[in-house]
Parts: structure tokens; sequence; C-alpha cells
């Protein structure tokens, strides 16, 4: 006959209570790490947002710099965009100050974005003498 080893109580694995509350602990920062990845996510949307809008402005204000003095008429336009990165209006007013002074505003407003504000920028062209910056006649 073979001697019966004892049998201990504890045979060195985890309890179910012990199992339960790392599970549970486990979870809560589980979730805790969701809601941290879920406002970064909100954030790096913010950035690429008023990035584009800031891209959005620049092209704008470029434009209506390079164009010569004679082609800018006063008035408003407005012009939708309807592209997926950024949707927006993009609104030129252009004032004639005197003969040789004209002003330039462009407003860029977000839609479908309730957080973004709308970005405005002023800025004047002038024309001196005979009207050719490049005096070549």
């Amino acid at each position: 006959m073979t001697p019966h080893m004892p049998v201990s109580r504890s045979t060195g694995g985890f309890s179910l209570v012990e199992v339960l509350v790392s599970m549970t602990i486990l979870s809560v920062a589980s979730l805790a790490m969701g809601s941290l990845l879920v406002r970064a996510t909100r954030a790096a949307g913010a950035t690429s947002s008023s990035a584009h809008q800031t891209a959005s402005m620049s092209g704008a204000v470029a434009r209506f710099d390079v164009l010569p003095f004679e082609a800018l008429a006063a008035g408003t336009t407005c012009v939708t965009v309807t592209a997926a990165e950024f949707p927006h209006t993009e609104c030129t007013t252009i004032l004639n100050i005197s003969a040789k002074i004209k002003q330039v505003t462009v407003v860029v407003t977000p839609t479908g974005n309730l957080l973004m504000q709308p970005v405005t920028t002023t800025f004047r062209r002038t024309i001196s003498g005979n009207g050719n910056p490049l005096k070549t006649q």
C-alpha cells in the first residue's frame, strides 16, 4: 500500500475573490484609459481643424495679395467649401478706401463644427505712383 499524502488547504492558486478583485481593478483602469483616449482624440481633431482653418485663411490672403491692384473689385463675395477635411464658408469684403488704397477683409467660418469660431483678418493693398509696381513702363 502506498501512504497517502496529507492534502493541504492552500494549494498555491488564486481564490475566486482575488480573481474578482483583480478583474474589477483592471476594468476601472481600462475605463479610465478609455476616457483619456477619447479626450485625446477630440483634442487632436480640434487641432487638425484649427490647422485647416489657418491654412484656408493663409491661402485666401495669399490669393488676394498677389492679384493685381486693379483686379480687386469692391464688394463682398462668399464661397462655400465642402471638403471633407474642413467644410467652411470663406467671405471676402473689399473696400475702396481711396483711389490708391483698398482694404481686404477675409472671414473663414467653419460649418458643421459648433466649437470653432470664425477667424477674421484684414489687410490693406496700396498702389503707388503710376500704378505699376515694377515700373517697367
